[in-house]
């Protein structure tokens, strides 16, 4: 949600609609900030989830690939018969069928290695003490996103954290938050103090985007990166605060609807939804009222994502119904039997 956030207020246009003169453009970005976290969160979790990972077995990353492959057939059909001058050039029909290969879909371009690498990374990670695996994250933050960050100069050709390696990198620093969490047998920090630290590093980074902004004149986005040391630390925090959550209510329903998430990242974010259908169509945000726009934008996330979600429980039913995930699963058998047997 927090990511269908990033591109409604940023393709969307909300971002660059309102005046820095208007308090609004200061809501909207402190709803971006707090939303900035997301994709190192996202990261975080795949360490968090994927450390202590007994089996392994590439099918998933073969039925995300087919998932992918799937969507960009099927969109483009979809536009090529009711909009078929949305395609016009055979190029944009290129861009629309293979995306990936033109920049897009860069979370699960880096992923895709990540996940394949998954249980040669992992082993790497556990030969390592406890103690080392803490130094290993810090100087990993130390060289890759404080002092970058500092000097506002891509250092290592981090791309702002549209990296392969930065994922890696908060992978690792999410695979040691939970060995410690796991060894310690308790939360690192109580839930209330990661919500203050969460909403003091928004204000410090709202705050420190104002005074940018009025001394050089121009929208600054120092420190709001994904590689920012302080994006990473609410990303951190918001861990660490979901993983205190016990849901009782509901939690099969969110369960299921994790198992799509990447359809959600993957349908809003094709060349054609994501130029066409969401680019500048929520410039209207900036004329509501100041205390409406948090709740709007959330509420938009929200049906977003489940509407996408349905579309993407629909789309698995239909791979098992015509036996592709059985496909895959022969297919993921006979490739782990060379690439991951000799590691279980």
């Amino acid at each position: 949600c927090g990511i269908v956030i990033l591109h409604i207020l940023g393709q969307g246009g909300a971002l660059t609609c309102a005046s820095r003169n208007d308090s609004r453009y200061w809501m909207i970005w402190w709803i971006e900030i707090c939303a900035y976290c997301s994709v190192d969160l996202f990261a975080l979790l795949s360490g968090w989830l994927e450390i202590k990972k007994k089996n392994y077995s590439i099918y998933r990353t073969l039925e995300l690939i087919a998932v992918v492959i799937g969507y960009c057939v099927v969109i483009t059909a979809v536009a090529f018969i009711i909009r078929p001058n949305a395609l016009g050039s055979g190029k944009i029909i290129i861009k629309s069928l293979v995306p990936y290969l033109f920049g897009r879909y860069w979370y699960i371009t880096c992923y895709i290695p990540i996940a394949i690498l998954q249980p040669f990374i992992n082993k790497m990670l556990m030969i390592l003490s406890e103690s080392q695996h803490k130094k290993v994250c810090i100087l990993s933050v130390l060289l890759f996103s404080l002092i970058p960050t500092v000097l506002n100069r891509d250092l290592f050709a981090f791309g702002q954290g549209y990296s392969f390696i930065w994922l890696v990198i908060c992978y690792m620093i999410g695979a040691y938050l939970k060995r410690r969490n796991d060894t310690t047998n308790r939360s690192h920090i109580r839930k209330r103090t990661c919500a203050i630290v969460f909403g003091m590093c928004s204000l410090i980074l709202l705050a420190g985007k104002a005074i940018y902004d009025f001394i050089f004149k121009v929208d600054g986005h120092y420190f709001i990166e994904y590689t920012s040391p302080i994006v990473l630390l609410m990303s951190v925090v918001t861990l660490l605060f979901m993983e205190q959550l016990k849901v009782k209510i509901g939690s099969r329903f969110i369960e299921k609807m994790s198992t799509v998430a990447f359809d959600v990242y993957i349908i809003h974010c094709h060349i054609l939804i994501f130029d066409i259908i969401i680019c500048n169509h929520f410039r209207w945000i900036t004329n509501m009222p100041i205390f409406l726009i948090p709740f709007v934008v959330v509420i938009l996330a929200v049906i977003i994502y489940l509407v996408l979600s349905a579309i993407g429980i629909i789309r698995s039913f239909l791979y098992e119904k015509i036996y592709l995930n059985k496909l895959l699963k022969n297919i993921a058998i006979k490739v782990d039997k060379v690439i991951y047997d000799a590691e279980r």
